[in-house]
């Protein structure tokens, strides 16, 4: 393997910033355009000042990457504030995940709220109708919502587009908005769903939503200020987990 593959496989596997062509030195100092030129799935805006001198942070969904600012060196990982004890990098990708969220609106999501209507803290799950733990959690919703959790629920079948799993997000969301939660507790159950099937529904954007944010399992929960808590967590360990988080 010669030393141009070696280097194009390398950043290949950099969160996905292929490089068009990375080598060689710059003649003079480039634009953010002609930077993100070089770059796979990176516009110019995606390319931001860093903490570091030099140094720009390039941001496509919650992947974060940094690049000097002559177009030599592209790398990632994470960065730390010493002096403050902060993750610079993981507080980026939170703040990216808090905006991809946001970006859904209400009713294309599955909400299950505290039937008082007091909802201390909100969370985001990315589910999957045939997964174990995420059928745990569900059963256990309704102390989620009693200790004043509201949770908010996307599809991300794991299987992936024409799966069975799939299929049954599917049934869920085209029963229809007055059935629909009771119809993915049903689900989630291990009960039958009327075939049903509607193509105005929001399965592949959430599934497509959950790789720009590092879905890698389910389930995924997220809470309002973007910090992926991880997957299964009990109700009462869940609430104290949440009053810990910095808003």
């Amino acid at each position: 393997m010669n030393t141009t593959v070696k280097i194009s496989s390398a950043i290949a596997l950099l969160a996905g910033f292929a490089a068009a062509s990375v080598t060689g030195s710059v003649a003079a100092q480039p634009t953010r355009e002609e930077l993100a030129a070089k770059l796979k799935n990176v516009n110019a805006e995606d390319i931001t000042e860093s903490p570091l001198s030099g140094v720009y942070q390039i941001k496509a969904g919650s992947r974060i990457a940094y690049i000097t600012d002559d177009g030599r060196y592209l790398f990632q990982g994470e960065l730390y504030d010493l002096e403050s004890s902060r993750n610079l990098t993981e507080e980026t990708r939170s703040a990216s995940r808090v905006d991809m969220l946001a970006a859904v609106p209400a009713n294309e999501m599955m909400i299950f709220a505290p039937a008082n209507g007091e909802s201390k803290h909100t969370i985001t799950i990315f589910t999957d109708i045939d997964c174990g733990y995420c059928r745990q959690f569900h059963r256990e919703i309704e102390q989620v919502n009693n200790l004043g959790i509201e949770v908010h629920y996307l599809f991300y079948p794991r299987t992936g587009p024409n799966t069975d799993s799939w299929a049954k997000a599917e049934k869920v969301w085209c029963i229809g908005e007055a059935e629909r939660n009771s119809a993915l507790t049903n689900a989630k159950l291990g009960g039958e769903l009327p075939d049903e099937q509607c193509t105005d529904n929001p399965v592949a954007e959430h599934w497509d939503l959950g790789h720009q944010i590092g879905v890698t399992g389910t389930p995924s929960v997220i809470a309002a200020n973007g910090e992926v808590i991880g997957g299964y967590i009990a109700p009462n360990m869940l609430l104290q987990r949440l009053e810990t988080l910095s808003p």
